[in-house]
């Protein structure tokens, strides 16, 4: 996801019951915002398929394997049924919704028209030093083919079109869509993708040239494209309930 999510961090290792960190800590989770951070251990687990549709959230064991009590699980549960990915269903428990194909594009969908908006806005409004910086950064994911410094480029460039034509309320709401799915799920594989890198060129010119309408039509095009990356994803991994009848 691009742009105005959480700054991207180096990925850990985890296991395959629980998403404990294999990098020589201790796999607990820090004591700051404890709730958002199991949100995204457990969100990482049902996409990663360590939690299968329809099973039960095992509350206990995650609470013991990120030494954290069963509260800020029970919060984390709570923050992740209203994104739809958990039902809870009284005196049984939680259990892990099916996530379907519809439920990928149409995230992608709505992502594409908050970033288009401000990509739209960013056209009237872009600075000479913010178009020098997207242009290089065009060039350097043109040319790494470091896996961890392409995802960390393309989450900056497109973080400074949001910031310079999205409004407080439009940042805030592709902060929360950039969180809801794992990183691990959409990052991009190493070296430049062809088409990703023609839509940023083309989406630079758009801005040079003032043109609002198409640079909308390109964000929404680019992040339609993502939307088939990470769907084609889910399905080879055996994510997608679709694909399981």
């Amino acid at each position: 996801m691009e742009g105005l999510g959480d700054a991207p961090s180096p990925r850990r290792e985890r296991s395959a019951s629980t998403g404990r960190s294999r990098d020589g800590g201790s796999g607990r989770v820090a004591r700051r915002n404890l709730s958002g951070e199991v949100v995204d251990r457990i969100r990482a687990l049902i996409f990663d398929g360590t939690l299968k549709a329809g099973q039960r959230v095992p509350q206990d064991t995650i609470a013991r394997d990120l030494g954290v009590s069963r509260l800020p699980v029970r919060e984390a549960l709570i923050s992740l049924e209203a994104e739809g990915l958990v039902v809870s269903e009284p005196h049984r428990g939680t259990y892990v919704v099916p996530i379907l194909q519809e439920d990928i594009a149409d995230h992608y969908r709505v992502y594409g028209m908050a970033q288009g908006l401000a990509a739209r806005r960013a056209a009237t409004r872009i600075t000479e030093p913010t178009m020098a910086r997207l242009k290089q950064l065009h060039e350097l994911m043109r040319k790494t083919e470091d896996e961890s410094e392409l995802h960390s480029l393309n989450w900056e460039f497109h973080a400074l079109i949001n910031q310079t034509g999205g409004s407080r309320r439009l940042l805030s709401v592709l902060r929360q869509l950039a969180r809801n799915l794992p990183r691990e799920v959409y990052e991009v594989a190493p070296g430049a993708d062809p088409e990703a890198s023609r839509d940023h060129q083309e989406l630079i010119e758009a801005l040079e040239a003032a043109d609002g309408a198409r640079a909308d039509t390109l964000s929404r095009q680019h992040m339609a494209r993502e939307a088939d990356y990470v769907i084609a994803k889910l399905k080879r991994d055996g994510i997608l309930a679709d694909d399981l009848d």
